[in-house]
């Protein structure tokens, strides 16, 4: 039986789900979701999962992504954050206001999430790919100071 209906019902139900299985494609969670009373197309299932901070990462055993919610993302915390950056930053460059960031595949999403959640003054904004994102720095910032902060909390 549902605690409560309409989006905040649907993600609820989303982030149990997403919490007690391991769901690969969104069209597997929606699926789960309809059959919890939740029908919901894949343009609406897209814009949840953003705004409920889910992303998609490698699974343990290397085989396939599956989606998580990236710690903190509904209240976040800066610990948290800087977690996923120290695990997920493989390599870092910049070219005048701009960052670039290497990952794993699949860990783009949740590392600028990550970079979103600090909030640094320095930061407009990322844009992820695959297995890069691009972190726009603000005009007058510096751009290498920002990849080397980067660098350093990653241990690079």
């Amino acid at each position: 039986m549902k605690t409560q209906t309409g989006k905040a019902g649907r993600h609820e139900a989303i982030l149990k789900i997403v919490g007690e299985k391991v769901v690969r494609t969104q069209g597997e969670l929606r699926k789960l979701l309809s059959a919890k009373g939740f029908p919901v197309d894949q343009a609406t299932l897209s814009r949840d999962l953003r705004e409920l901070g889910l992303v998609k990462v490698p699974g343990q055993d290397g085989e396939g992504t599956h989606y998580v919610l990236v710690s903190g993302s509904i209240a976040p915390h800066t610990e948290d954050a800087l977690a996923v950056l120290a695990r997920f930053v493989h390599a870092a460059d910049w070219s005048a206001n701009l960052v670039v960031l290497k990952t794993g595949p699949g860990n783009a999403q949740a590392l600028g999430l990550a970079l979103d959640r600090l909030h640094w003054e320095d930061v407009l904004g990322t844009i992820a790919g695959d297995d890069t994102v691009l972190v726009v720095v603000r005009e007058g910032a510096r751009a290498r100071r920002v990849a080397e902060r980067i660098k350093a909390l990653a241990r690079l």
